[in-house]
């Protein structure tokens, strides 16, 4: 037994020693948490603040012996209990001198440390209570402007016959951000863009931008951690009542099911509605934490106007975009107010909090008489409150969150992870949410886009069998009591996943990968609606290899089927070239994809390099070839240009999309740029 025991801490060591040995790209970390979410990111998400953080942490990591709760937040690996572990050990044995010591915290795995590895480092510890003086005198600027369009000009661009042109600007996207940052005591920034399509410094947008966003956000001291006026997002619980922006669904990465970077912070974003406007602070006292909001701004709406006490609206509009007249008269026709706070107590190995959130338009909501609305939100306004909790202690963690609405519609959410050893882990998470539920700004685990009139239970387990295998596997399986907007009656379906990652050098590796997704779905059959099985199935075998130590090829082939009412094929090649030059300050990627699909159902995903701070993930579909050039070129050190060509050419069609964005002809060729200055 005793001899066992030595075998067994041995093969941990090594797997310990290899893992953390080997060079980590952070780009490729980046790429996996995103493209992993393609199949997860719902309408109106925006993604690009995960990119933001990660990206900021690649270029200055953090100092693991002089950082705090805000900074390892951004991480998105870390919870809030492995965070006070972290910091606590940095407290009670001082400075930090390499990854391989964090192995020693309770519940830092070496794959957990892996991922941290790009975007920290072990620098000098520096004075915890830094002056504000000092932290402006190291403050950072940063102004980006960026620009983006297509070369053909769809027919919104045109004139018309009777001499009208659909759309009231030009075919070309504007973006600019400013930014000051002195470490956590002061950011200020603001955002303003254009859409393509809207006027600029004209028409309805005569001061310029159709978009403006500003924050400015304080750290007063110790008590006071935060005061942000301005624009700021709010996070909160398992975001059963609040999450606004980016969350993570069912990917790869089946043990990070718990959310991570709770509480309040700055909007930057270009998203126009996933965010609040007015102030916020949070205050801190021992190891309690309460953050208060307050939020009054208009939103994009679908007005019915009547008399003055008989005006509602239909819809909320979430595209962001005002190039129509009807576009146009709906931005800013609803005001929507929002209160709201959260508390939270820390113990050792216990977090627990409550969260309670008020809603309030200045007209009624409502809907459409559909029966998929009966039990929606109706109404002028909305309060929702829960309370959650995170344990994790050793090899296992639980969290959960419990809610109820003011329609007394419950929602419910239960998680745990299982770390049984180096080499198997497992995970597990139930959902069950009432039909009547209502939480605007709820973004959970969820199959449906809304949280509401689902049940399910998800099972995930990781293996690693040999030092260089990775297997991860999940399965997930959901119903509907009621009727959903893409179904004709009570609904259910299940998902199978595996991937197996085989990492056999820094220069080499690979991975297979199959998705199987069932659910029953609205079609059409003898003039009724009737629900009825869609199954897609998809099969991915990527390859990634350094010949050289500047270069990298990648290399994928992504076959799909799908059946629903009819049976169809799909799949995409490509071969992906990514350089830097040693002798000048470029990086370039390149691609040249192949893809052949029956139709938009059996479509095929792909996340690209794309400007900093931004993704691209386009869907191929239809016959053609797609190409990219990405280039980015460091003109100093203060002064960076990135710039990116993609083209589309499809060989089974003579027209591109329909209505205002049409294009004659089978090509469509996207250009973007970006600058951006850093002082």
């Amino acid at each position: 037994m005793k001899g066992v025991k030595i075998i067994l801490s041995l093969l941990f060591m090594f797997r310990l020693f290899s893992a953390l040995g080997q060079e980590t790209d952070a780009s490729k970390i980046i790429e996996s948490i995103i493209e992993g979410q393609l199949a997860n990111i719902k309408a109106g998400t925006d993604v690009g603040l995960i990119i933001e953080d990660l990206e900021e942490l690649a270029e200055n990591p953090i100092n693991i012996n002089a950082t705090n709760e805000t900074q390892l937040s951004r991480l998105y690996i870390l919870n809030d209990i492995q965070i006070n572990k972290l910091l606590s050990y940095i407290d009670e044995f001082g400075p930090a001198y390499s990854i391989f010591e964090l192995n020693t915290i309770d519940g830092f795995s070496p794959d957990l440390l892996l991922k941290m590895k790009p975007f920290i480092w072990f620098g000098p510890p520096e004075q915890r209570h830094e002056k504000f003086t000092d932290a402006l005198k190291y403050g950072r600027h940063q102004l980006l402007i960026r620009g983006l369009g297509t070369t053909q000009k769809p027919f919104g661009y045109q004139e018309k016959e009777d001499g009208t042109i659909p759309y009231e600007g030009n075919q070309f996207r504007y973006y600019t951000r400013y930014r000051f940052e002195a470490r956590d005591k002061l950011s200020v920034g603001f955002t303003a863009e254009k859409d393509p399509g809207e006027a600029f410094f004209r028409g309805s947008n005569k001061n310029g931008f159709d978009f403006y966003s500003g924050h400015l956000s304080v750290k007063i001291n110790s008590n006071i951690e935060q005061i942000t006026v301005g624009d700021f997002i709010v996070r909160s619980g398992q975001g059963l009542i609040l999450w606004q922006e980016y969350s993570m669904g069912k990917t790869e990465n089946v043990l990070n099911l718990s959310k991570t970077n709770r509480g309040v912070r700055p909007f930057t974003s270009v998203e126009e509605n996933m965010f609040f406007r007015g102030v916020a602070t949070t205050l801190k006292f021992g190891n309690a934490r309460i953050s208060l909001f307050y939020s009054q701004k208009n939103v994009d709406g679908n007005v019915i106007v009547g008399d003055s006490l008989n005006s509602f609206f239909t819809s909320l509009q979430t595209s962001g975009y005002h190039r129509t007249k009807n576009e146009i008269a709906d931005k800013n026709s609803v005001q929507d107010r929002n209160a709201g706070g959260i508390f939270t107590w820390s113990f050792n190995y216990l977090k627990i909090g409550t969260t309670i959130s008020y809603q309030h338009f200045n007209m009624p909501f409502i809907r459409s008489s559909q029966l998929y609305n009966q039990y929606r939100f109706r109404g002028t306004e909305n309060i929702t409150g829960g309370v959650d909790y995170l344990f994790s202690k050793g090899k296992y963690q639980l969290f959960g969150e419990a809610a109820i609405s003011k329609s007394r519609g419950k929602a419910v959410i239960q998680g745990a992870v299982a770390r049984l050893n180096d080499q198997l882990s497992f995970s597990m998470l139930f959902r069950h949410f009432d039909k009547n539920y209502h939480a605007y700004w709820s973004n959970t685990f969820t199959e449906g886009s809304t949280t509401n009139n689902e049940t399910g239970i998800f099972f995930g387990t990781k293996i690693l069998p040999l030092k260089f295998v990775t297997l991860s596997a999940y399965s997930d399986f959901y119903s509907s009591r009621w009727i959903n907007y893409s179904t004709a009656g009570p609904s259910k379906g299940w998902d199978i996943f595996t991937q197996a990652n085989f990492i056999f050098s820094q220069n080499f590796e690979f991975y297979i990968r199959y998705k199987n997704e069932e659910k029953e779905l609205k079609f059409k059959k003898n003039e009724l609606f009737v629900n009825l099985p869609k199954r897609l199935q998809k099969a991915r075998f990527h390859i990634q290899y350094k010949p050289l130590e500047t270069v990298t090829l990648k290399t994928r082939f992504e076959h799909a089927f799908y059946k629903g009412a009819d049976n169809e094929n799909g799949f995409m090649i490509f071969q992906d070239v990514q350089f830097a030059l040693k002798k000048l300050p470029i990086n370039v990627s390149a691609r040249l994809a192949w893809f052949n699909t029956d139709s938009y159902n059996s479509r095929i995903y792909a996340y690209e390099n794309d400007l900093l701070y931004t993704f691209s993930i386009p869907a191929y579909y239809g016959r053609g070839f797609r190409t990219y050039l990405d280039v980015k070129y460091a003109i100093n050190d203060k002064l960076d240009f990135w710039f990116k060509v993609a083209n589309t050419s499809w060989n089974d069609r003579e027209i591109i999309s329909s209505g205002n964005n049409k294009i004659v002809g089978n090509n469509k060729t996207e250009l973007k740029f970006q600058l951006r200055l850093k002082i």
